[in-house]
């Protein structure tokens, strides 16, 4: 397995049916934005999102055997990384999660410095699974969010 860093946050048909069918339960999209999205993907069937790129952000592809097999984006908000991950259905129960992960973080630099967090939907079907890769990559539960390099932030009114 290999991750490649692409410069700006993309969505090809593959990715679009794996929304589609895990959309609101998994990822908390709508029908309407998925609606949008493939409007936007047109005859390439795919969808270039440079006015929702930014910098900081780290958009993965995860590769194996030069064939997507996921995604791992981690999108700078404020002062953590909001973690979103999927495999899509047919390379599922692989390692490939929890490898695409580990990599992500390696590569980003984000393993030993920057919060990282990632929720779990209470309705996605891949509770568990989810649950068991961030987990082994060394994210803690804290108030229903799973959190990696959680600082603790004291706020003293006087």
């Amino acid at each position: 397995m290999n991750i490649v860093r692409q410069p700006i946050r993309q969505i090809d048909q593959t990715e679009y049916e794996h929304f589609q069918k895990y959309g609101e339960n998994s990822y908390g999209v709508s029908a309407e934005e998925l609606k949008g999205i493939l409007e936007e993907m047109g005859s390439e069937q795919l969808y270039h999102a440079e006015s929702h790129s930014y910098g900081e952000d780290f958009y993965y592809d995860l590769m194996v055997d030069n064939q997507l097999v996921g995604k791992v984006l981690l999108l700078k908000l404020a002062r953590v990384y909001q973690l979103d991950l999927m495999v899509f259905d047919e390379f599922k129960n692989r390692g490939y999660a929890t490898e695409g992960l580990k990599l992500a973080l390696l590569d980003s630099n984000l393993v030993d410095g920057q919060i990282v967090r990632a929720g779990i939907p209470p309705t996605s079907p891949h509770q568990q699974e989810m649950h068991h890769v961030l987990v082994k990559n060394g994210f803690e539960k804290r108030n229903g969010l799973y959190y990696l390099n959680f600082k603790r932030r004291y706020v003293v009114n006087h």
